[in-house]
Protein backbone atom coordinates (compact mmCIF):
# COMPACT_ATOMS: atom_id res chain seq x y z
CA UNK A 1 0.00 0.00 0.00
CA UNK A 2 0.71 3.53 -0.01
CA UNK A 3 2.35 5.96 2.21
CA UNK A 4 1.40 9.41 2.51
CA UNK A 5 2.93 11.36 5.01
CA UNK A 6 0.58 14.70 4.83
CA UNK A 7 -3.20 14.77 4.94
CA UNK A 8 -4.10 18.36 2.79
CA UNK A 9 -7.61 18.47 3.79
CA UNK A 10 -9.32 18.44 7.20
CA UNK A 11 -11.85 20.49 9.52
CA UNK A 12 -11.49 22.27 12.54
CA UNK A 13 -14.78 23.45 14.67
CA UNK A 14 -14.27 26.39 12.67
CA UNK A 15 -16.69 24.75 10.19
CA UNK A 16 -19.37 24.35 12.31
CA UNK A 17 -20.55 20.83 11.44
CA UNK A 18 -17.31 19.14 12.39
CA UNK A 19 -16.12 18.49 15.60
CA UNK A 20 -12.19 18.54 16.73
CA UNK A 21 -9.81 21.83 17.71
CA UNK A 22 -6.67 22.45 15.04
CA UNK A 23 -4.51 21.13 18.02
CA UNK A 24 -6.84 18.13 18.28
CA UNK A 25 -6.22 17.17 15.04
CA UNK A 26 -2.47 17.91 15.09
CA UNK A 27 -2.01 15.64 17.72
CA UNK A 28 -4.23 12.70 16.23
CA UNK A 29 -2.05 13.13 12.86
CA UNK A 30 1.26 13.22 14.92
CA UNK A 31 -0.55 9.81 16.58
CA UNK A 32 -1.09 8.24 13.28
CA UNK A 33 2.52 8.88 11.98
CA UNK A 34 1.90 11.99 9.55
CA UNK A 35 4.38 14.77 8.95
CA UNK A 36 2.25 17.77 8.13
CA UNK A 37 -1.39 18.50 7.52
CA UNK A 38 -3.69 21.18 6.04
CA UNK A 39 -6.34 23.49 8.03
CA UNK A 40 -8.95 23.50 5.13
CA UNK A 41 -12.35 24.55 6.82
CA UNK A 42 -14.78 25.97 4.90
CA UNK A 43 -15.24 29.44 3.39
CA UNK A 44 -18.87 29.37 2.31
CA UNK A 45 -22.30 31.26 1.70
CA UNK A 46 -24.39 28.49 3.42
CA UNK A 47 -21.74 26.12 5.30
CA UNK A 48 -19.27 26.94 8.65
CA UNK A 49 -19.05 30.73 9.86
CA UNK A 50 -21.71 31.97 6.79
CA UNK A 51 -20.89 35.52 6.86
CA UNK A 52 -18.02 35.64 8.82
CA UNK A 53 -16.26 32.40 7.33
CA UNK A 54 -13.56 34.91 5.76
CA UNK A 55 -12.64 36.59 8.98
CA UNK A 56 -12.51 33.19 10.30
CA UNK A 57 -10.47 31.48 8.40
CA UNK A 58 -8.34 34.16 7.91
CA UNK A 59 -7.40 34.47 11.74
CA UNK A 60 -5.33 31.13 11.35
CA UNK A 61 -2.20 33.31 11.55
CA UNK A 62 -2.55 33.04 15.54
CA UNK A 63 -1.61 29.02 14.98
CA UNK A 64 1.83 27.78 15.10
CA UNK A 65 3.21 26.83 11.78
CA UNK A 66 4.13 22.97 13.80
CA UNK A 67 2.51 21.18 16.81
CA UNK A 68 3.48 17.58 17.97
CA UNK A 69 6.15 18.06 14.82
CA UNK A 70 3.53 17.91 12.53
CA UNK A 71 3.89 20.65 10.19
CA UNK A 72 0.66 22.85 9.70
CA UNK A 73 -0.27 24.74 6.76
CA UNK A 74 -2.94 26.93 6.60
CA UNK A 75 -5.56 26.50 3.89
CA UNK A 76 -9.59 26.86 2.90
CA UNK A 77 -11.92 24.55 1.24
CA UNK A 78 -13.88 27.54 -0.65
CA UNK A 79 -17.08 26.96 -2.49
CA UNK A 80 -17.37 27.08 -6.39
CA UNK A 81 -20.80 28.75 -6.52
CA UNK A 82 -22.03 28.86 -9.96
CA UNK A 83 -21.63 27.78 -13.68
CA UNK A 84 -19.10 30.73 -14.28
CA UNK A 85 -16.59 29.42 -12.12
CA UNK A 86 -16.91 32.24 -9.63
CA UNK A 87 -16.32 31.50 -5.94
CA UNK A 88 -17.75 32.16 -2.74
CA UNK A 89 -17.17 35.74 -1.31
CA UNK A 90 -15.76 36.94 -5.16
CA UNK A 91 -18.66 39.06 -5.44
CA UNK A 92 -18.49 40.71 -2.19
CA UNK A 93 -16.25 43.70 -0.51
CA UNK A 94 -14.76 42.16 2.95
CA UNK A 95 -16.64 43.28 5.69
CA UNK A 96 -12.70 44.93 7.17
CA UNK A 97 -11.17 45.59 4.12
CA UNK A 98 -13.75 46.58 1.36
CA UNK A 99 -11.24 47.60 -0.95
CA UNK A 100 -10.85 44.03 -1.58
CA UNK A 101 -13.16 40.96 -1.96
CA UNK A 102 -13.24 38.65 0.56
CA UNK A 103 -12.24 35.96 -1.50
CA UNK A 104 -8.93 38.16 -2.81
CA UNK A 105 -8.27 39.23 0.77
CA UNK A 106 -8.62 35.65 2.46
CA UNK A 107 -7.40 33.52 -0.80
CA UNK A 108 -4.18 35.16 -1.00
CA UNK A 109 -2.80 34.87 1.66
CA UNK A 110 -3.54 30.81 2.44
CA UNK A 111 -0.90 28.40 1.67
CA UNK A 112 -3.45 26.14 0.26
CA UNK A 113 -6.56 26.58 -1.44
CA UNK A 114 -9.05 23.55 -2.54
CA UNK A 115 -12.01 24.88 -4.57
CA UNK A 116 -15.26 22.05 -4.49
CA UNK A 117 -18.89 22.41 -4.97
CA UNK A 118 -20.84 21.95 -2.03
CA UNK A 119 -24.99 21.71 -1.37
CA UNK A 120 -27.08 24.03 -2.73
CA UNK A 121 -25.26 24.06 -6.01
CA UNK A 122 -24.63 20.67 -6.11
CA UNK A 123 -28.41 19.59 -6.77
CA UNK A 124 -28.01 21.91 -9.93
CA UNK A 125 -26.78 19.50 -12.44
CA UNK A 126 -25.90 21.38 -15.16
CA UNK A 127 -24.80 19.80 -18.53
CA UNK A 128 -21.18 18.09 -19.34
CA UNK A 129 -20.64 20.85 -21.34
CA UNK A 130 -21.32 23.98 -18.58
CA UNK A 131 -19.30 21.60 -15.75
CA UNK A 132 -16.06 21.39 -17.70
CA UNK A 133 -16.04 25.11 -18.39
CA UNK A 134 -16.93 25.64 -14.69
CA UNK A 135 -13.91 23.56 -13.73
CA UNK A 136 -11.59 24.96 -16.50
CA UNK A 137 -12.34 28.69 -15.17
CA UNK A 138 -11.74 27.59 -11.53
CA UNK A 139 -8.32 25.75 -12.80
CA UNK A 140 -7.40 29.60 -14.41
CA UNK A 141 -8.00 31.19 -11.08
CA UNK A 142 -4.13 31.83 -9.77
CA UNK A 143 -5.25 30.87 -5.80
CA UNK A 144 -6.92 27.75 -6.57
CA UNK A 145 -4.54 24.42 -5.86
CA UNK A 146 -7.00 21.95 -6.46
CA UNK A 147 -10.13 20.74 -7.18
CA UNK A 148 -12.01 18.89 -4.33
CA UNK A 149 -14.41 15.67 -4.57
CA UNK A 150 -15.05 16.14 -7.78
CA UNK A 151 -16.24 12.76 -7.83
CA UNK A 152 -18.93 13.47 -5.56
CA UNK A 153 -20.26 16.71 -7.12
CA UNK A 154 -22.88 15.72 -9.35
CA UNK A 155 -21.52 17.85 -11.86
CA UNK A 156 -20.12 15.42 -14.90
CA UNK A 157 -17.36 16.63 -16.84
CA UNK A 158 -15.28 15.80 -20.11
CA UNK A 159 -12.27 14.77 -18.08
CA UNK A 160 -9.55 15.25 -20.69
CA UNK A 161 -9.21 18.60 -20.90
CA UNK A 162 -9.86 19.88 -17.09
CA UNK A 163 -7.03 17.32 -16.02
CA UNK A 164 -4.94 18.30 -18.79
CA UNK A 165 -5.54 21.80 -18.02
CA UNK A 166 -4.93 21.14 -14.24
CA UNK A 167 -1.50 19.53 -15.38
CA UNK A 168 -0.34 22.61 -17.22
CA UNK A 169 -1.24 24.90 -14.51
CA UNK A 170 0.53 22.70 -11.97
CA UNK A 171 -2.45 22.13 -10.01
CA UNK A 172 -3.68 18.93 -8.75
CA UNK A 173 -7.18 17.06 -8.60
CA UNK A 174 -8.48 15.53 -5.36
CA UNK A 175 -8.86 11.73 -4.66
CA UNK A 176 -11.15 12.07 -1.24
CA UNK A 177 -11.15 9.77 0.75
CA UNK A 178 -14.58 10.70 2.32
CA UNK A 179 -16.15 10.69 -0.60
CA UNK A 180 -15.48 6.74 -1.24
CA UNK A 181 -16.52 5.78 2.47
CA UNK A 182 -19.56 7.71 3.14
CA UNK A 183 -20.89 8.49 -0.29
CA UNK A 184 -19.63 5.66 -2.09
CA UNK A 185 -23.13 4.81 -4.05
CA UNK A 186 -23.00 8.28 -6.00
CA UNK A 187 -18.92 8.72 -6.30
CA UNK A 188 -17.49 4.95 -6.41
CA UNK A 189 -17.98 5.29 -10.57
CA UNK A 190 -16.74 8.74 -10.88
CA UNK A 191 -13.61 8.16 -9.14
CA UNK A 192 -12.70 5.61 -10.31
CA UNK A 193 -12.78 7.35 -13.75
CA UNK A 194 -11.28 9.91 -12.16
CA UNK A 195 -8.15 8.02 -11.12
CA UNK A 196 -7.98 6.52 -13.88
CA UNK A 197 -7.57 9.05 -16.01
CA UNK A 198 -4.74 10.90 -13.76
CA UNK A 199 -2.62 7.73 -13.91
CA UNK A 200 -3.38 7.85 -17.38
CA UNK A 201 -2.56 11.26 -18.18
CA UNK A 202 -0.21 11.86 -15.55
CA UNK A 203 -2.03 14.54 -13.78
CA UNK A 204 -1.00 15.34 -10.05
CA UNK A 205 -3.77 14.24 -7.06
CA UNK A 206 -4.00 14.63 -3.47
CA UNK A 207 -5.09 11.53 -1.31
CA UNK A 208 -6.89 13.37 1.39
CA UNK A 209 -9.34 12.11 4.33
CA UNK A 210 -11.75 15.39 4.35
CA UNK A 211 -12.06 14.72 8.02
CA UNK A 212 -14.49 16.26 10.14
CA UNK A 213 -13.26 15.10 13.31
CA UNK A 214 -9.50 14.87 14.92
CA UNK A 215 -10.11 10.65 14.72
CA UNK A 216 -10.87 10.60 10.72
CA UNK A 217 -7.64 12.25 10.21
CA UNK A 218 -4.81 10.33 7.80
CA UNK A 219 -7.32 7.94 7.44
CA UNK A 220 -7.16 7.36 2.97
CA UNK A 221 -7.83 3.36 3.33
CA UNK A 222 -10.56 3.27 0.60
CA UNK A 223 -8.13 6.05 -1.37
CA UNK A 224 -5.56 3.63 -1.26
CA UNK A 225 -7.00 0.44 -2.17
CA UNK A 226 -8.42 1.72 -5.57
CA UNK A 227 -5.14 3.14 -6.47
CA UNK A 228 -3.43 -0.43 -5.43
CA UNK A 229 -5.88 -1.62 -8.16
CA UNK A 230 -5.18 0.93 -10.63
CA UNK A 231 -1.13 0.74 -10.35
CA UNK A 232 -1.41 4.27 -9.22
CA UNK A 233 1.94 6.08 -9.80
CA UNK A 234 3.46 7.27 -6.27
CA UNK A 235 5.08 10.14 -8.03
CA UNK A 236 2.00 11.53 -8.64
CA UNK A 237 0.58 11.72 -5.15
CA UNK A 238 2.06 15.45 -4.40
CA UNK A 239 1.22 14.68 -0.74
CA UNK A 240 2.90 11.19 -0.37
CA UNK A 241 5.83 13.33 1.73
CA UNK A 242 6.08 16.30 3.32
CA UNK A 243 8.92 17.38 0.79
CA UNK A 244 6.70 16.50 -1.81
CA UNK A 245 3.82 18.80 -0.71
CA UNK A 246 5.99 21.35 -0.06
CA UNK A 247 7.36 21.22 -3.40
CA UNK A 248 3.92 21.86 -4.45
CA UNK A 249 2.93 24.31 -2.87
CA UNK A 250 5.86 26.04 -4.06
CA UNK A 251 4.60 26.00 -7.33
CA UNK A 252 1.40 28.45 -5.61
CA UNK A 253 3.78 30.67 -3.92
CA UNK A 254 5.77 31.38 -7.95
CA UNK A 255 2.58 31.57 -9.09
CA UNK A 256 1.12 34.27 -6.89
CA UNK A 257 4.76 36.30 -6.64
CA UNK A 258 4.51 36.45 -10.67
CA UNK A 259 1.14 38.12 -10.07
CA UNK A 260 2.05 40.51 -7.99
CA UNK A 261 4.49 41.41 -9.88
CA UNK A 262 2.53 41.59 -13.06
Amino acid sequence: MYRIEVDPHTHSVISLHAYSTVEECARHAAERGLRGMAVTDHCSLIMAQREHSVEAISNQRVLPDEMYGVRVWKGVEIDIVDFEGRLAFEDRPDEFHPEKTGAELLLSSRDFVIASIHTPFDRDRGTVEQNTAMYLAVLRNPYVDVLGHTGRSRHAYELSPVLLEAKRLGKAIELNNSSLENSAAVSAKPCRAIAEACRDLGVPVTVSSDCHSAFGIGRFSAVERLLWELGFPEELIVNRTRESFEAFLEGRRRRLAALAGA
